[in-house]
């Protein structure tokens, strides 16, 4: 598969015109170990060989493993099949180069600067499934992931703390058991089989699925020095992306403020002492749960992992992975 992805990608950069394109290094040396591959490109006199990072698909979450390999290593070529257009613009602010089977790619190095976007992706059809993943099915699934003891509670128990109707609880556990994210033993209880899958499909979908269709919206404060970390929340409110992420590793630093609440939003704004502002720093969404206890006042480590992954800026999916290793790695 990876062999196939480098030369259907480096024979979409041997069509450009004057651009010489080879790979090398794909052959076993003289010890029988694989040989690394290059990507030599060379326009004019200019040559450069880059080493690769094949990879059937590129998210953003990836990036910073990347990043990393550059510092150590230097520039390198990442090939796929297909690229994010988040990914790709995070590979764009850091000066790496990709290129992906559909054409689309970014190279640079020296004077050579090349940077092709078409309308055309390989980007392979999601799976289609009947609820699990549709607006209403994701708000279950975020209550298994989140309480995976509720995976055995009563149909109606799991609705009221999903927000939707028993009806759809059912539809829900009936394709993930086709799906074979769950299975049932003797009959009566469930377990799960792939949780981290679940957490996944979870993540991907609730950036594109779920969270567009919440109610949200902008604001700035009143007081244009306000510092969100001396803010007391009011209550059935909670921090969300880089603010909770910043209490939760001291690794970032937030630049903007992300909020969820069960109020109406005249309440928070009141509370607050914000107003609406469509370019405002602070975004107010939601939630999709029923209330968490009154002592916490951030969302569960799974929601913000997901909000730092819907962010561009590499500190922030830097810090994702941080709260996916110390918060939410073991419990999956």
């Amino acid at each position: 598969m990876n062999q196939d992805i480098l030369n259907a990608a480096s024979a979409k950069i041997a069509e450009l015109t004057d651009i010489r394109c080879k790979i090398s290094g794909t052959q076993t040396n003289g010890t029988n170990s694989p040989v690394s591959p290059q990507i030599v490109l060379s326009y004019k006199d200019f040559t450069i060989a880059y080493p690769v990072e094949v990879k059937q698909k590129v998210v953003p979450s990836q990036i910073p493993n990347i990043v990393n390999r550059t510092k150590n290593m230097g520039p390198l070529i990442v090939v796929a099949d297909y690229i994010t257009p988040q990914a790709k613009e995070l590979l764009r602010t850091n000066d790496i180069s990709y290129a992906d089977t559909a054409g689309n790619m970014f190279l640079k190095a020296g004077y050579l600067y090349i940077y092709i976007q078409t309308n055309q992706t390989n980007r392979k059809k999601l799976k289609v499934h009947a609820r699990a993943f549709t607006k209403a099915g994701l708000k279950v699934v975020y209550q298994f992931l989140v309480h995976p003891e509720s995976l055995n509670k009563p149909y109606r128990y799991i609705g009221e703390h999903a927000k939707v109707t028993i009806a759809t609880v059912g539809a829900v556990l009936k394709d993930l058991l086709k799906e074979q994210y769950i299975i049932r033993e003797n009959g009566k209880t469930y377990r799960f089989v792939d949780r981290v899958k679940l957490f996944e499909e979870w993540v991907r979908a609730y950036n594109r699925v779920l969270r567009p269709k919440l109610k949200t919206r902008r604001f700035k404060w009143l007081n244009e020095n306000q510092n969100w970390r001396t803010v007391q929340l009011p209550d059935k409110t909670y921090w969300g992306g880089g603010n909770a992420a910043e209490q939760m590793t001291d690794y970032l630093i937030a630049d903007k403020t992300e909020i969820y609440t069960g109020l109406r939003f005249e309440e928070v704004m009141k509370a607050l002492k914000i107003v609406p502002d469509t370019q405002g720093e602070l975004t107010l969404t939601e939630i999709f749960w029923a209330d968490l206890p009154g002592n916490i006042n951030r969302v569960h480590p799974i929601l913000v992992y997901a909000d730092l992954l819907n962010e561009s800026n590499l500190r922030y999916l830097e810090t994702a992975n941080l709260v996916y290793k110390n918060y939410i790695q073991d419990g999956l």
